[in-house]
């Protein structure tokens, strides 16, 4: 039945009740009254099903400028915020982008999105929830010369919202950090006067706020043109949005929301720095290695964020310290590389389950993640997060053995806040070795000696990426173990 229904859902509502009515005259017309009484039986079940299905996808406009639109982010479509919002909300949500560049909240500024086709767009829509985000732009000085309007504008657009029959929950976000006066909009009106506003505004029409601009302030490098975000500012903004979706009272990032268990993709921009080449994001990385195994057989995955990317290998154009390495080593186990630099353990999940593992059934996967949450995460949070990626790789491609070394050693004495980290995360990792499906290996012999410091010539200057001959010592052990692996 629920696949009756679910087929019957794909047609569009108008068409559900002309092919019923039609039904229900032909049946009456051949007096086959039994019949007629079963089709309305059916009837009445697909019209609940229709129902159910659609009460499940839950409608979230994004309203706003040319930060919502998300100008300036390479691959627009995938990256901007509202994008990633609904990579983070998944399938039961549906995110648009109503965002219009150069838009004001004042009715008299130089380009009302009261006027824009956009705002009309989202009324059709029937949210149930709206993110309103405008205000950039109505400081600029042929805008703001109209500050005593600004409450009234955008109290009104907020009780239009709140009158539609969609009833939506609707959110008002702060306008972003602006680190530099451009095209007139300025950060003293942004941060002095319009974010006070839109607070009054709450309040007075009891909506929930977010702070969008107090969490972005250390992230002047992800602003390019000091006032729209890249990818990564992006990203920061639904980290919030999301925490303040599912967390009503918590307004900042200090809520328990442990995000490095939450499947999502990547929002780096690092380009020919990290040998991606020039220009390209995260998903053109994610896209390449779902290319790799459509013309050979692959058997062993190295799976993590730079430190497995820095392995190199053919099919991609990555960074590497050690090219030999991989054809010496890697290519007679028919490997691939599926190292992503910048990687968290969120990154993995959403990798895990929405790439190619499936299809290419690799025999073993190589598992080297964790420290690009270190600032992020607490190590019960990050061990969290390697735990799910084990059980996700498990539920995926449940024949696949795992080696396992989560984040190698990285801190540059036993006293460094990462080595602190770095060992807790291991004491809880460690319980997941069960000498078959999952092999745990630590390196702690490898790259610390026993006064705690780090082998001299193994690790770079950050204490974290490894040298070529780092990559040397790892193999010594990595490679007999994985051949142990493929063989059994």
């Amino acid at each position: 039945m629920r696949k009756v229904i679910l087929a019957f859902n794909k047609i569009s509502i108008r068409d559900q009740k002309s092919r019923m009515f039609f039904l229900y005259i032909t049946l009456l017309n051949k007096n086959k009254y039994n019949k007629v009484k079963k089709l309305i039986f059916i009837i009445i079940v697909l019209f609940a099903g229709t129902i159910i299905l659609d009460a499940q996808i839950v409608k979230i406009a994004c309203v706003g400028n040319s930060i919502t639109y998300g100008a300036g982010i390479t691959n627009r479509e995938k990256q901007s915020y509202p994008a990633q919002l609904q990579a983070w909300m998944g399938s039961k949500y549906e995110v648009r982008n109503f965002g219009v560049s150069g838009a004001t909240m004042l009715r008299k500024g130089d380009k009302p999105y009261w006027n824009e086709p956009e705002y009309q767009e989202v009324l059709d829509f029937k949210p149930d929830i709206i993110i309103l985000k405008l205000g950039t732009n109505d400081s600029k000085p042929q805008n703001w010369q109209f500050a005593t309007e600004f409450s009234k504008d955008y109290s009104d657009m907020v009780l239009i919202f709140k009158a539609l029959k969609s009833k939506p929950r609707v959110i008002l976000a702060f306008p972003v950090p602006v680190f530099a006066t451009k095209w007139g909009i300025s950060d003293s009106i942004v941060k002095d006067k319009i974010i006070p506003i839109i607070k009054e505004v709450s309040k007075a029409t009891k909506c929930q706020y977010i702070d969008l601009y107090t969490p972005l302030l250390p992230f002047k490098y992800a602003f390019p043109d000091d006032i729209h975000p890249n990818s990564i500012g992006a990203s920061v903004m639904v980290e919030e949005i999301y925490r303040a979706l599912f967390y009503k009272d918590k307004m900042h990032s200090s809520g328990n929301l442990n995000l490095s268990i939450l499947p999502v993709p990547g929002a780096e921009c690092r380009g020919a720095s990290a040998g991606w080449g020039e220009g390209n994001d995260w998903f053109s990385q994610f896209d390449a290695i779902n290319q790799i195994g459509k013309d050979r057989p692959v058997d062993l995955v190295l799976l993590g964020n730079s430190i497995t990317q820095g392995w190199g290998g053919q099919g991609r154009k990555v960074w590497t310290v050690n090219p030999e390495l991989w054809d010496l080593l890697f290519k007679p186990l028919n490997s691939a590389n599926f190292g992503i630099s910048g990687d968290r353990t969120q990154n993995i999940l959403w990798r895990i389950q929405n790439g190619n593992f499936d299809k290419i059934k690799p025999k073993v996967v190589v598992l080297e993640i964790g420290v690009n949450n270190f600032a992020y995460n607490s190590a019960k949070e990050i061990a969290d997060g390697i735990k799910s990626i084990v059980r996700a790789l498990q539920k995926k491609v449940p024949a696949a053995k795992i080696l396992l070394y989560g984040p190698l050693p990285t801190g540059k004495d036993k006293t460094d806040p990462n080595r602190l980290k770095y060992k807790e995360i291991h004491q809880l990792i460690q319980v997941l070795n069960n000498g078959k499906s999952v092999i745990y290996q630590n390196l702690n012999k490898l790259f610390i000696n026993s006064d705690g410091t780090l082998v001299p010539g193994l690790l770079a200057g950050d204490g974290i990426h490894l040298t070529a001959e780092g990559y040397r010592a790892w193999a010594d052990v990595l490679i007999p173990a994985a051949n142990n692996m493929l063989k059994k």
